[in-house]
């Protein structure tokens, strides 16, 4: 078949900035390129980052496209179009823009295949450019929901969705009209979390005692993602070497614009200065030695989690964990690596018991550690790359 893939329009693919999404479409284009199945071309933001070979890059199965968006000239352009075009964007002028010089691209080509990833509001202009053209969402986030407007107008010119849980799934499918939806479990490189460096080497650089109990968060600080509630835990722990490592910025690697709410978690934590450690964004280079220098990893969501990703890296590096009983991520674990708790007002308390229970009895937690390894080979990027293609061909 030969397929587009539209991007977020905000990150480059390759995934040289990161991003989750854009690591995923990096997994099943190499899967394709392997595997020889499709022609596939990747129409993505450009960034300077992005080596030379990539932009000339043709191969029989990949090609990139990469629409400039970096310069001064392109810059007010952008700005230009979103003034003319802003009755009919349905995202901001930055998202738009890169959709219109895209769209140009696909009226020009027969293309078999549409992928809009994570983009719904996408939907009708691509089908308007390419009616002949199947169009499929990879949907990541809870955007095609009965709380979003016009979703039943967006999946009528859908022609299916892939979900990343089957709680987005069940969000997709409460949306008039009927469209076949399917379930594709995100993967990740499970070796690149099998980290063979020095916990004594990661823990001294943290400032951390080899007898420290680490627990540790990986994430985003927003207020979602319940981080709040993890730091009121540490009240009910104290006189205790338990020490918590709050790992991650408020978006995708940018530390430089606080939020209130970081200000307020920082304030908080001023009383516990010797107990709990921000060490803001790190890159995914060091996010395995991060896990690995933790005993236990905490991710106590109190919104409907899509997919956790970082339930997944911490199961790869071993770490028993205590989750929320949230949107997909209880379809991550079970309970032979994972306590799981409901969330309720009096949250806190029920994490720092958790907490409390793994950090006295270590038998338990090695017996978790060897299941949440185990569970997390459900979750390889091979798998995902070969259930997404399987999708795509059916």
């Amino acid at each position: 078949m030969k397929i587009a893939v539209l991007t977020s329009g905000l990150l480059p693919v390759p995934a040289l900035q990161g991003g989750a999404v854009e690591n995923l479409i990096d997994y099943y284009l190499h899967f394709n390129e392997k595997e020889k199945l499709h022609e596939i071309t990747v129409i993505s933001v450009m960034h300077q980052q992005i080596p030379p070979h990539f932009l000339k890059k043709n191969t029989n199965h990949t090609h990139y496209v990469h629409l400039r968006t970096d310069k001064n000239w392109y810059k007010i352009k952008r700005k230009l179009f979103g003034l003319s075009r802003k009755k009919t964007c349905y995202y901001n002028y930055y998202i738009e823009y890169y959709l219109y010089r895209a769209l140009q691209l696909i009226k020009k080509n027969d293309f078999d295949v549409i992928i809009l990833e994570n983009r719904p509001g996408y939907a009708e202009k691509v089908a308007r450019a390419a009616p002949e053209s199947r169009i499929v969402l990879h949907l990541h986030n809870d955007f095609l929901s009965p709380d979003i407007a016009d979703a039943s107008k967006i999946k009528s010119f859908l022609s299916s969705t892939i979900t990343v849980s089957d709680y987005i799934k069940s969000r997709v499918d409460a949306v008039p009209p009927f469209k076949p939806s399917y379930t594709c479990y995100n993967g990740i490189d499970l070796d690149h979390f099998q980290s063979n460096g020095s916990i004594v080497e990661t823990r001294n650089k943290l400032q951390l005692a080899t007898d420290d109990f680490v627990v540790i968060f990986s994430g985003r600080l927003i207020p979602e993602k319940g981080v709040k509630e993890l730091l009121y835990a540490m009240q009910y722990l104290n006189d205790l070497n338990i020490k918590l490592l709050i790992v991650g910025g408020n978006f995708f690697g940018n530390d430089i614009a606080i939020t209130d709410y970081m200000n307020d978690l920082h304030s908080f934590a001023e009383e516990y200065v010797d107990r709990i450690i921000f060490t803001g964004f790190r890159s995914y280079e060091e996010m395995p030695h991060l896990l690995k220098c933790a005993d236990i990893c905490v991710i106590p969501s109190i919104w409907e989690e899509p997919f956790s990703m970082s339930c997944v890296e911490a199961m790869a590096s071993g770490l028993p964990l205590i989750v929320t009983r949230s949107g997909g991520m209880k379809e991550l674990v079970n309970e032979q690596c994972a306590l799981i708790l409901d969330v309720s007002p009096d949250l806190p308390k029920r994490i720092a018991d958790s907490i409390l229970d793994l950090y006295d009895h270590r038998e338990k937690r090695e017996l978790m550690s060897v299941a949440a390894i185990e569970r997390s080979k459900l979750f390889s990027k091979e798998r995902y790359a070969g259930n997404f293609m399987q999708l795509l061909d059916s």
